[in-house]
């Protein structure tokens, strides 16, 4: 019997919530498995990132409504509860008789036949009383679903006002932009073949757009005349300076954007050694270079934190695109506001300081060290950057800029450092 599209989002939110996936990659997974229409994919995606990204205030109605507490509901009725009241309360086309039929009918599809009716009640009492529970403006925690430690360590970064402004901004869906790719084409004839083919470009700037559906169908893309990067993942790329003719070093490549962004930068002349440390993440940089025609880049498996004397003094620019605990792509990837806890940020500063460390032995002299970071941390930002200076002192700051999640990019640090002659 084929799955319904509840049905199937039931599914990954089990798998994001229960079994700790990514929901990017449990999505793309039970969609490529399903048979459903594009319009029905754009209806699971949205299910299963608002009710992610909703998590914890969804979880607070869910008690408020409930006389078991929402941690001892049983996963799956719980989950689709979760769903359902992501549907009434923050899906405003969704019916609300729809919401609730089709989540009952879930719970008995489960062979949870006894419990129907609880859930018929949940959910019914919450279409009756949308105003319940009252929520304080004040408090981001529970309105933005965040985790008290996460709320409290934004503030101490960021100050309240750009707290509130980062919560507000990381709570809404993130908009689809490219990078065209110019050593095949131009903005204005990719900007006519995506207008061709029925995407709305939004911004011919920022190259945003709308109505893609699935983006891997498009000429366009097919052809390689594009890459999807984020504005503010490009700051970093801008900051190298890359020139044709130069070797850059790309510490943690994968999946590769920053890499094939410096080869259209290069105008694919020179070399990019781009690092990994899976393979299978090596490969999709190899693949996806193939896609777009280019020949500088050499993809390889490497440990950033692992010293390589062959690489001493051969770059002009190193790029370390540190991994980091991602709070800027939270709009992204909403459930990173769950998945990360407050120890993860001191385990990752100690691997980015020894990657920083090594990346600092490939620079020429002359050359530059670019340190980034999708994060607000500034454990793993600012501190990381001036214990450098302090430890390496053959290198000069040249700028440190951190910039907060807003319309039309994620958040990024970004940090420029150039190695003295």
């Amino acid at each position: 019997m084929k799955k319904s599209d509840r049905a199937i989002a039931t599914e990954v939110l089990s798998e994001i919530m229960d079994n700790g996936a990514y929901a990017n990659i449990a999505l793309r997974k039970a969609l490529a498995q399903s048979e459903t229409t594009p319009q029905a994919r754009a209806f699971i995606t949205e299910m299963v990132n608002e009710t992610v990204r909703n998590i914890i205030l969804i979880d607070h109605i869910i008690g408020s409504f409930s006389n078991t507490p929402t941690s001892e509901l049983k996963p799956v009725i719980r989950n689709i509860l979760r769903l359902a009241i992501c549907q009434i309360r923050f899906l405003e086309r969704i019916p609300e008789r729809a919401a609730v039929d089709e989540a009952v009918k879930l719970t008995k599809q489960h062979n949870f036949e006894r419990l129907s009716g609880f859930v018929n009640a949940i959910l019914r009492n919450i279409v009756r009383e949308p105003d319940k529970p009252n929520i304080h403006p004040k408090d981001l925690a529970l309105r933005y679903s965040y985790p008290a430690w996460m709320v409290n360590s934004l503030i101490k970064w960021l100050g309240s006002k750009s707290a509130i402004e980062f919560c507000e901004n990381s709570h809404k869906p993130a908009p689809i932009t490219i990078l065209p790719n110019t050593c095949k084409t131009d903005v204005e004839s990719l900007v006519a073949s995506l207008e061709a083919e029925g995407v709305d470009v939004v911004d011919n700037a920022s190259l945003s757009l709308r109505h893609t559906g699935d983006i891997t169908r498009l000429t366009a893309f097919k052809e390689g005349h594009f890459v999807v990067a984020d504005p503010g993942a490009m700051m970093a790329v801008d900051a190298l300076e890359a020139k044709a003719g130069q070797t850059v070093i790309d510490m943690c490549a994968a999946p590769g954007g920053k890499s094939f962004a410096t080869a259209f930068q290069m105008q694919n002349e020179g070399r990019i050694l781009a690092f990994d440390i899976h393979p299978h993440r090596v490969e999709l940089i190899r693949q996806t270079q193939k896609r777009l025609g280019l020949s500088i880049i050499e993809p390889s498996v490497h440990d950033a934190t692992v010293f390589n004397p062959g690489l001493v003094n051969i770059a002009d620019a190193v790029l370390v695109d540190a991994p980091c605990s991602g709070l800027g792509t939270i709009r992204r990837h909403p459930e990173i506001k769950f998945t990360r806890q407050p120890d993860d940020i001191q385990v990752l500063a100690k691997k980015q300081a020894r990657m920083l460390e090594n990346a600092a032995k490939y620079v020429k002299p002359g050359g530059k060290l670019v340190y980034c970071t999708c994060t607000v941390a500034t454990e793993e930002n600012m501190e990381i950057v001036n214990a450098f200076s302090h430890a390496i002192p053959n290198y000069e700051l040249i700028s440190a800029e951190q910039t907060l999640p807003c319309a039309e990019a994620d958040g990024f640090f970004t940090a420029v450092m150039q190695r003295r002659v």
